[in-house]
């Protein structure tokens, strides 16, 4: 008896411990640079803030490509990418739709 054993293509490459490791140290990285400058307190508000805020998104896109394993190497892989993107979309179109509605209801009844 010949068992194929056929492997399920989900888009996300091989586990690799390597990229694992290289995603766990450019967190860590992040984490302490945005905790540096906020405990540093040398720089203004507004760059702290930027600081923050930049690497809180690089993080995000690190975790993305090392821990998720996005990439568009592959059909599915595409597939997955477009879909997140598909979800990021809907998201941000709901969140600030919420806040204009808000916004205007409290504009309208204040005035």
């Amino acid at each position: 008896m010949d068992h194929q054993h056929n492997q399920v293509d989900y888009g996300s490459g091989q586990k690799k411990l390597s990229i694992y490791l290289s995603g766990m140290v450019m967190c860590v990285l992040l984490t302490l640079l945005a905790f540096y400058v906020v405990m540093a307190g040398t720089l203004p508000k507004w760059a702290i803030f930027t600081v923050i805020y930049s690497a809180a998104c690089m993080q995000f896109f690190v975790q993305l490509i090392c821990f998720l394993r996005m990439n568009v190497r592959t059909e599915q892989g595409r597939l997955n990418v477009m879909c997140f993107v598909f979800t990021a979309v809907i998201l941000t179109c709901i969140i600030l739709g919420s806040l204009w509605i808000m916004w205007s209801l409290d504009y309208n009844m204040m005035h």
